[in-house]
């Protein structure tokens, strides 16, 4: 009898998506940025266990091909994926949610 693992890391719900997060920031002057973050929900193990996520932002239900700032491969010991202002770039005025 082998061991076969899962081919996709069982997650405990839906990806959690936060935000705007707004930070301060320093550049030639001072100003305001923002961010959105998805939480993966995903049990922490106390090792990594090679778990990877693909996770995207979507736009009115759609992902964004061309804006690869939308989309992130993130594993198992990083589970909040955060996605700067810039990933919003040509969907402003639609509904934003993550997903992976």
């Amino acid at each position: 009898m082998s061991d076969v693992s899962a081919s996709f890391p069982l997650m405990t719900a839906a990806p959690k998506f936060v935000g705007p997060i707004e930070e301060s920031k320093q550049s030639f002057c001072a100003y305001t940025d923002f961010r959105f973050e998805c939480q993966v929900q995903y049990p922490q193990q106390s090792v990594d266990d090679g778990a990877r996520f693909n996770v995207s932002l979507t736009f009115d239900g759609q992902t964004d091909p061309h804006n690869p700032d939308t989309h992130v491969v993130t594993n198992s010991s990083a589970l909040n994926v955060s996605f700067p202002s810039l990933a919003l770039k040509g969907n402003v005025g639609k509904s934003v949610a993550c997903y992976n």
